[in-house]
């Protein structure tokens, strides 16, 4: 027998219908197919809402959903107050860190102001650069905070946090040894130095501590140099930056003090050259007289110096070439010793007077050294006054106004000169005397150097390569680079008018259009007074001059790369051309006592943006400059931006 099979389906209103196996609907008990209980009726068998006792379909129960979802908002919410307060912690921590690096770079400016030899013996930086320490520590624990350390694991964010927590680590780390080498400076400079192996012992502990510091600043870690934003990157550049140009200064130093304790040592000889503000070249005053300066054993000894008037060679006896036979071959700079300095160019002077003096003398050098009154000013602060062999008592306050000014007094062309030139050379034989015989303070001494070659009062040249490139480092050779920038005026009077030729330089940069537009106006003023003689004021015979005219030549050295330099205004431009990496160009001027004149030179820059050096003219007094707002004068190198 077949078995027969019967099946539930659903029917409206939540009921089902059984359908059987002939497929006619039947009403059914819900408890089984096979069930023959009656039906009931409001709880009783065979009641009329037994239909509503059949199994329905319920609706789920909202409560639990509502649960969760009020569960998980509060657990969003609680995540989302701490997010909150941990970024505003966040930047809490950076700001304050901020704060104190913004501290410590305001402390180490006021540590470099007092980076003299003066500053260094009496600690002036010590406090600036442990409170810049104690800033960069603070600003390096902020940022290395496990507050951070979350923003450490981003890889954009990340990168700059870490740039941040190193450059201030680095910070620190720089200023710490910046306390340590002030120590040590002050316990050098204040070593006695009343012998010359003592002056080559100190230039050598020196030339130590400068190449030790440079060492330990050698290992700074400055962190990731890629794929940081503006400020982050801008930060590091400028560190990166200050910190090469103090390694650079510290490996010249080093350098330079070895150098000078070798040449101390000696033996060597030296051909010095004695210029006189009183009548400028370029770069120099004219060098109206020299002698042989040497060394042994720490100890300098200087010659009788001879006025250069008595060393003028033949036409011939020394070739000169290149820029300077080009630009200034017509004044016979290697015939008339007066006018070796045409040319602010030392590194080309020096070697030229090398060989006039061979040509004179038949001796060879070591070197020449060039001095001016100024120079000779910086060195008597170290000696103190000196006396000359006449008697006369010279102090650094005294000597610009005797040998600018009073040694000429009352003096013609027809004179006797021998006197004044006796007191010139036994007042630089009397300053030498004086550093031998007398104890000195290293520190004065650092610091009378370091004004005079500022200024270039002082300039050096070598024969040897090494050594010259040495002095090219320090900045004493005289060198003009591609980006220098020097105005001067040469005297041409044959008077001593330059201490009454007060000049004015004012700079004009306007960028356009991928080039710079620039303007240079040379106001120079004649404010010679009435009495004074002809030696001073002239007029020399045959030039045909008055009392008291300025005659001369205003000379500019432009960046190598001047476009288009013009001179509207020139009387008579009497050179032009390449000057080493300079382009130099020279006019005219012819100024009566009482007058001004000026003269203007355009010029254009290939660039929109870049920056130049004002190289000092080594006169008494200095020019000024005006360069937009800022004013200053040229007696040390100044840079412009723009």
């Amino acid at each position: 027998m077949a078995r027969q099979f019967t099946r539930w389906a659903p029917a409206t209103g939540g009921r089902y219908r059984l359908i059987g196996p002939t497929g006619r609907e039947g009403a059914v008990d819900p408890e089984g197919p096979g069930s023959t209980l009656p039906p009931v009726k409001n709880g009783d068998p065979g009641g009329p809402s037994a239909e509503a006792q059949l199994p329905t379909r319920s609706a789920p129960s909202s409560t639990p959903v509502r649960r969760r979802f009020t569960t998980r908002r509060k657990i969003a919410t609680a995540i989302g107050v701490l997010v909150a307060v941990w970024a505003v912690a966040v930047v809490v921590d950076v700001v304050v860190a901020a704060r104190h690096i913004h501290q410590g770079e305001a402390a180490v400016q006021t540590a470099r102001r007092g980076l003299s030899a003066n500053g260094v013996l009496s600690g002036a930086p010590v406090g600036p650069l442990r409170a810049a320490q104690a800033s960069f520590s603070t600003a390096h624990g902020l940022l290395s905070s496990p507050l951070l350390w979350p923003v450490d694991v981003l890889p954009v964010a990340g990168r700059q946090l870490r740039s941040v927590q190193d450059l201030s680590g680095a910070a620190e780390q720089v200023a710490h040894t910046g306390v340590t080498t002030v120590g040590r400076s002050q316990a050098l400079l204040r070593l006695p130095h009343t012998a010359g192996p003592d002056r080559v012992a100190a230039l050598r502990q020196l030339a130590t501590l400068a190449s030790t510091t440079h060492l330990a600043l050698s290992g700074v870690d400055l962190g990731p140099d890629q794929g940081l934003i503006g400020p982050v990157a801008h930060e590091r550049s400028t560190f990166l930056r200050d910190l090469t140009q103090v390694r650079t200064t510290l490996a010249r130093t080093s350098a330079a003090a070895t150098t000078a304790a070798a040449i101390l040592q000696g033996p060597g000889t030296y051909l010095l050259l004695a210029g006189n503000n009183a009548e400028m070249r370029s770069g120099s005053g004219a060098f109206l007289e020299a002698g042989i300066l040497t060394t042994g054993n720490g100890e300098l000894h200087l010659s009788g110096m001879v006025p250069t008037s008595s060393l003028i060679l033949p036409r011939g006896a020394v070739t000169v070439d290149g820029d300077l036979e080009a630009r200034w071959g017509w004044l016979l700079p290697g015939v008339d010793w007066r006018n070796l300095a045409l040319t602010p160019q030392f590194d080309v002077t020096g070697p030229l007077a090398a060989r006039m003096w061979m040509a004179n003398t038949g001796q060879s050098v070591d070197g020449v050294l060039a001095l001016d009154i100024q120079g000779l000013q910086e060195l008597l602060t170290v000696t103190g006054p000196v006396t000359t062999d006449s008697g006369m008592v010279v102090t650094a306050g005294t000597v610009d106004q005797l040998l600018l000014h009073d040694q000429y007094a009352g003096m013609s062309y027809g004179s006797d000169t021998t006197n004044r030139v006796d007191q010139l050379s036994t007042l630089a034989s009397a300053t030498l005397h004086a550093l031998e015989d007398q104890p000195f303070g290293l520190r004065a001494m650092v610091n009378a150097l370091s004004a005079a070659a500022a200024g270039r009062h002082v300039l050096i040249w070598s024969a040897d390569p090494h050594t010259e490139a040495i002095w090219r480092a320090v900045g004493v050779s005289g060198e003009l680079t591609p980006t220098s920038l020097m105005a001067d005026v040469i005297n041409r009077g044959a008077n001593k008018l330059d201490q009454y030729l007060t000049v004015t330089s004012s700079l004009q940069l306007t960028p356009r259009a991928g080039l710079t537009d620039g303007r240079l106006t040379m106001t120079l003023s004649n404010h010679t007074p009435p009495g004074q003689s002809p030696f001073i004021a002239g007029p020399y015979p045959g030039l045909g001059t008055h009392y008291g005219e300025y005659v001369g030549i205003a000379t500019v050295n432009f960046p190598g790369d001047v476009r288009h330099l013009s001179s509207p205004s020139a009387r008579s431009v009497v050179t032009n051309g390449n000057e080493g990496p300079t382009l130099l160009v020279g006019a005219t001027v012819d100024i009566p006592a009482g007058a001004t004149q000026s003269i203007t030179f355009n010029f254009v820059l290939p660039q929109a943006q870049g920056s130049l050096t004002v190289v000092p003219s080594a006169r008494i007094p200095p020019i000024t400059w005006h360069v937009g707002d800022a004013t200053f004068e040229d007696d040390s190198p100044h840079t412009v931006s723009w």
